[in-house]
């Protein structure tokens, strides 16, 4: 294989760039960091998206007049309680496979037909504030045709099932549940979009030259992510301290416990189906409904675009990707490596799609569904002890929620769970360099192919997001 020399100035940071590290916040248990992150990406995060954050903090006295107008939880019927389990964000907890715990708990009803369990058991390692209760739960789902309906919630904290016939008792369990899917979403499964893509940004800059086709490709789609993640897992303001001064705090515990709800999404519960270890995926995973075909629908537009710019690498290009899957693999568990994407070109085409896919689309639609949800019905803390079998209640829903709870929430959403783009997926721009003129015809058709799509999802009522507010990269 012939490879042409390099030097250092042919790299992005002169081969100094950043690298991933275990976390020094929490080295064990979570995936790789990147801390050392140059000064001239802190200064575009904190001039282009930093800035925001300042801003917004001047709407805090207005979220907690909201919260003293109107206290407390809105009600929530079993149809929308369904709905909100199966056509959002928090349709990637239906499952339909069952662990022995499951097996346990529901008996000889998981052999019938069409059962589904959503399972929000990582909530178990949260540790409460005084006076706030949180509970791991699992649902069971009946799915007929394309309808899913509710059958059974159970609370582990109390051990108890309830029934739609349980009035009060199962207002609460559904509560419970929704506050389950609020913790898991934002603590347990969307930061494994964000954070093990983080080694292969930091790599992709250090370890690629400047004029390598998938340094081109990719690097567009690679801005604002390391400082902003830097910022999420080691500064002291972090929304994962939740320290009680902070206004923007909305999680029912302190730090050690939600923190630990990463732990549960990166190394998985070993005895739990609908939450295995990390690895590193090649397509979306499977999700029920709209949301699910909202992610199938964009997926092949990436696979596509990147089969047509990944052609006729040179000897040198192909040397670095191998040394990039290398270096890659060491810090991302099911990252293939250097050899692997050298023989096979379909593997290579899909890891560097679902990179694509992941940091654009997959982080977006997240946070654009997660941050319209009415925060009065999907709660983060709850000030009423789980309900007990047995032990009927009389719920006021006013009194679930303090003002301050609604405040902290309402600038969490506004700070960090709504989408806020800066540069957009639909107006990015490539410079492959000399291949230039040949490969920008893929580049306008990748867009016309977004469009494309966008258009279908918005007939098929599954348009999670309009294509123009898809980001980039993770960059909120």
């Amino acid at each position: 294989m012939s490879v042409d020399h390099q030097s250092p100035s042919d790299f992005l940071y002169s081969r100094q760039g950043p690298w991933p590290q275990p976390c020094p916040e929490h080295p064990f248990g979570e995936s790789a960091g990147v801390i050392h992150v140059p000064v001239s990406e802190a200064l575009d995060w904190w001039l282009r998206v930093g800035s925001r954050y300042v801003t917004t903090l001047l709407y805090t006295p207005v979220a907690y007049l909201r919260g003293i107008l109107k206290p407390g939880l809105a009600e929530v019927s079993n149809d929308e309680f369904v709905s909100m389990l199966t056509n959002s964000m928090l349709s990637k907890f239906v499952k339909n496979v069952f662990d022995n715990k499951d097996r346990e708990i529901f008996g000889s009803k998981l052999d019938k037909e069409n059962i589904w369990i959503c399972d929000f058991e990582p909530v178990r390692v949260v540790k409460t504030f005084k006076g706030i209760y949180a509970s791991a739960s699992k649902v069971l789902l009946l799915k007929k045709g394309d309808i899913f309906s509710v059958i059974e919630i159970y609370i582990d904290e109390t051990k108890s099932i309830f029934y739609p016939h349980d009035e009060d008792n199962w207002e609460l369990a559904k509560y419970f549940v929704l506050q389950g899917g609020a913790l898991c979403s934002t603590l347990v499964i969307h930061p494994l979009l964000h954070f093990p893509m983080d080694s292969v940004n930091a790599i992709t800059k250090t370890a690629l030259p400047k004029n390598h086709i998938l340094f081109q490709l990719l690097y567009p789609h690679l801005r604002f992510t390391l400082y902003l993640e830097k910022a999420v897992l080691t500064f002291k303001t972090s929304l994962l301290m939740s320290k009680w001064w902070m206004p923007y705090a909305p999680y029912p515990g302190p730090y050690i416990g939600l923190r630990d709800l990463l732990v549960e999404g990166y190394e998985g519960i070993g005895t739990n189906f609908s939450y295995p270890p990390f690895a590193y995926q090649f397509e979306p995973e499977f999700i029920v409904g709209k949301y699910g075909e909202f992610h199938q629908a964009y997926y092949p537009v990436f696979k596509k675009f990147v089969t047509e710019v990944l052609v006729d690498l040179t000897g040198t290009e192909v040397f670095y990707l191998s040394k990039w899957a290398d270096y890659a693999s060491a810090w991302v568990p099911g990252f293939p490596k250097g050899p692997e994407l050298i023989r096979d070109r379909e593997l290579l085409i899909s890891t560097v799609a679902y990179f694509l896919f992941d940091v654009s689309v997959g982080h977006t639609v997240d946070h654009y569904n997660f941050g319209k949800m009415d925060i009065r019905k999907i709660p983060m803390r709850i000030r009423h002890a789980p309900p007990k079998a047995g032990h009927k209640i009389k719920l006021d829903r006013s009194k679930l929620t303090k003002f301050w709870d609604f405040g902290k929430y309402e600038m969490a959403r506004r700070l960090f769970f709504q989408e806020t783009t800066k540069t957009r997926l639909i107006e990015t721009e490539y410079d492959f360099g000399k291949r230039n003129h040949i490969l920008q015809k893929f580049v306008t058709e990748f867009k016309n192919n977004l469009r494309k799509t966008d258009e279908k999802l918005k007939k098929d009522n599954a348009q999670f997001t309009p294509v123009d507010d898809i980001a980039a990269s993770i960059q909120f």
